[in-house]
């Protein structure tokens, strides 16, 4: 009896190491069905459609989930605002590396061809803090030296967040919306003779470093 059971374990062990080659003292768990269903679901999440946005920002509701690296900082274009990029030239000036980098690097070749012909790249930024889509043109100036957001810059962002000299913003290039998503880092210091000032949204403190 003894030898047939040990037959029979013999066999059965054989059979798992043909259909399983691998290192016999490795456990493997069976595969969490629940889990795989969390997975897809953060999927879609993920993958918005600009209709599903624009349905959000008419309610004033968001159920858009993007996934970050633990303790990542996703906003890789930072600027301090001067008073130039607060003027009526209508134009915030970004570092030409950076954004080739983070920006131009991601583009489909024909809008990179724009660019590099010198024409404006019609672009959609995402504002983190107001959920809300706004029309920009992405532009080189001085001969690459630079690129500058345009065209509504000053009316969509200066004027509409009220931003000051000395406030922080942060971009970033979100590959799944294909849009810039911008958010004010952080605000300049109220003077004594402030009566208020515009607060920057607290929905992007946790995606700071």
């Amino acid at each position: 009896m003894d030898s047939n059971m040990s037959t029979i374990s013999a066999s059965k062990s054989l059979v798992a190491l043909a259909l399983f080659p691998c290192d016999p003292e490795v456990a493997y768990e069976p595969r969490d069905n629940g889990q795989a269903e969390k997975d897809k679901n953060l999927g879609w999440m993920r993958a918005m459609t600009d209709e599903q946005i624009r349905e959000e920002e008419r309610y004033n509701v968001s159920t858009n989930l993007t996934l970050y690296t633990l303790g990542s900082d996703p906003w890789t274009i930072k600027k301090k605002l001067c008073k130039t990029s607060l003027g009526h030239l209508n134009r915030l000036s970004l570092n030409a590396n950076i954004v080739t980098t983070e920006i131009i690097a991601y583009l489909p070749q024909d809008d990179k061809k724009i660019i590099e012909q010198g024409s404006g790249l019609a672009v959609e930024v995402y504002d983190n803090d107001t959920a809300s889509i706004h029309k920009l043109v992405l532009k080189t100036w001085q001969g690459g030296g630079s690129y500058l957001l345009a065209n509504g810059w000053r009316k969509e962002f200066v004027v509409r967040r009220g931003l000051k000299t000395g406030d922080v913003v942060g971009m970033f290039w979100d590959r799944n919306l294909s849009k810039i998503r911008f958010c004010v880092l952080s605000r300049a210091p109220m003077e004594a003779s402030s009566a208020s000032v515009v607060t920057g949204s607290a929905s992007c403190a946790r995606y700071r470093a």
